[in-house]
């Protein structure tokens, strides 16, 4: 680049890219005069639009401000490298020393704007994204590829929704190509999906709904858990004891950008239909309902799948999980299919002694009992899902654990996942 301040060029005109098509950039900063600075110095930029407040678009260039504690926001840099889709960052602060400089290169911030904003500086940055953007057509132009939404709900509580949504999300991350996995806890009324996991959040759902128009990338990474196997959490904060609740919108809002984010998007529904959960089942790419062949809750599960049914879902994005099952009840699946109109899509086998374990100490059973069957199971489950499967065959779910529980004694425990 040469002094002479970057002009751009209008998008398909002679010399240009005519594939490049515009930049979405989200000013991520909380001081007004500075954000004030950048918007005035980019909206007239050929290409540039500004990401909306509860916007469900991924942002190709995030700028954000240094937080006065450098580590966080360096931490929060190198997650937001990890999404799918991971935008650009800009850094802006008064000049910091060098050391702060070159940490925040390496955490991944490409850019770094010293305030107060000087528009030749922004224009030559912005030339330097144009160029980066332009070599990596994949990353910043086009329709982006979003992530699939697995809603699972309870045919009735105490089936084990949570347990399955826990080790579903981690068989997930141990697919090819290390997919981006989250975990989120849209119930209301239970909320108890990070004692699963061991966790201790500081964040919630609860501060997105506190004021849902600060919601952005770097926002919603500021709110998430991360284990430490890299699944990240987003918990639901809420219980029957708690006062408030979420609304739709702001349910609507995180998932889709949620979805704009991670690869796979697991949801923890509860057993609850309330308007929040309806709107989180309305946007999931599947709906997995989990049951057990105990007759309550086979009779709840009827209805649940008949009113799913009567509220126009597809029948082709519901798919039945039967939880602890043995494999002398195959007469007993039968039976159940047919009462519930419904074929069954997977079959979780009964290990009351893994999934006991693995509660009590906090970890799923895929990292918990990684060799046991339920863990096989879950395994087998998540690669239905793979959207790069390998050659190797996979066994549907009511197949693959007939041979392993045939000519075997099987666990009679009263619960297990």
């Amino acid at each position: 680049m040469t002094d002479k301040a970057w002009q751009p060029k209008r998008v398909g005109s002679e010399g240009s890219n005519t594939s490049f098509k515009e930049a979405l950039v989200d000013i991520s900063v909380q001081d007004g005069e500075c954000k004030s600075a950048l918007t005035k110095c980019l909206k007239d930029i050929e290409g540039i639009r500004f990401r909306q407040s509860q916007s469900a678009e991924m942002a190709n260039l995030v700028i954000m401000d240094l937080a006065e504690n450098p580590e966080e926001t360096f931490a929060v840099i190198r997650d937001m490298g990890k999404l799918g889709n991971a935008p650009e960052i800009f850094l802006t602060a008064p000049m910091p020393d060098s050391a702060v400089l070159l940490e925040a290169m390496r955490s991944g911030a490409k850019e770094f704007l010293a305030q107060p904003i000087q528009e030749l500086e922004v224009q030559r940055a912005m030339g330097r994204y144009w160029e980066r953007a332009t070599t990596q057509k994949d990353k910043s132009q086009g329709e982006k590829k979003t992530g699939s939404l697995m809603a699972l709900f309870g045919g009735k509580g105490g089936v084990g929704t949570t347990s399955i949504a826990v080790n579903l999300a981690s068989a997930l991350m141990q697919l090819p190509g290390n997919p981006s996995v989250i975990l989120v806890d849209v119930n209301q009324h239970g909320g108890d999906l990070p004692l699963y996991l061991d966790l201790q959040p500081n964040h919630s759902f609860r501060d997105i709904a506190a004021d849902i128009s600060r919601l952005d990338p770097a926002f919603l990474i500021r709110v998430l858990t991360k284990c430490e196997s890299g699944l990240q959490v987003l918990p639901s904060g809420y219980d029957d004891l708690s006062t408030g609740r979420l609304s739709p919108d702001c349910v609507e809002a995180t998932l889709k950008l949620l979805q704009a984010s991670f690869d796979y998007v697991v949801i923890d529904c509860g057993h609850v239909l309330d308007l929040t959960t309806k709107k989180a089942l309305e946007l999931a790419t599947w709906i997995m309902v989990t049951s057990s062949l105990m007759v309550p809750v086979v009779h709840r599960t009827k209805r649940i799948l008949e009113l799913l049914r009567g509220s126009g879902f597809p029948a082709s994005k519901i798919r039945l999980v039967i939880n602890r099952y043995v494999s002398a009840e195959q007469d007993v699946l039968k039976e159940t299919e047919d009462i519930l109109k419904q074929k069954t899509f997977w079959c979780i086998p009964n290990d009351y002694p893994s999934s006991s374990q693995s509660v009590n100490s906090g970890k799923s059973i895929i990292e918990g009992a990684p060799r046991s069957s339920i863990a096989k199971s879950f395994k087998d489950l998540a690669a239905t899902y793979d959207e790069h499967p390998t050659t190797t065959s996979k066994k549907s779910g009511v197949s693959s654990w007939l041979n392993p529980f045939k000519g075997r004694r099987a666990q009679s425990s009263p619960s297990g996942a």
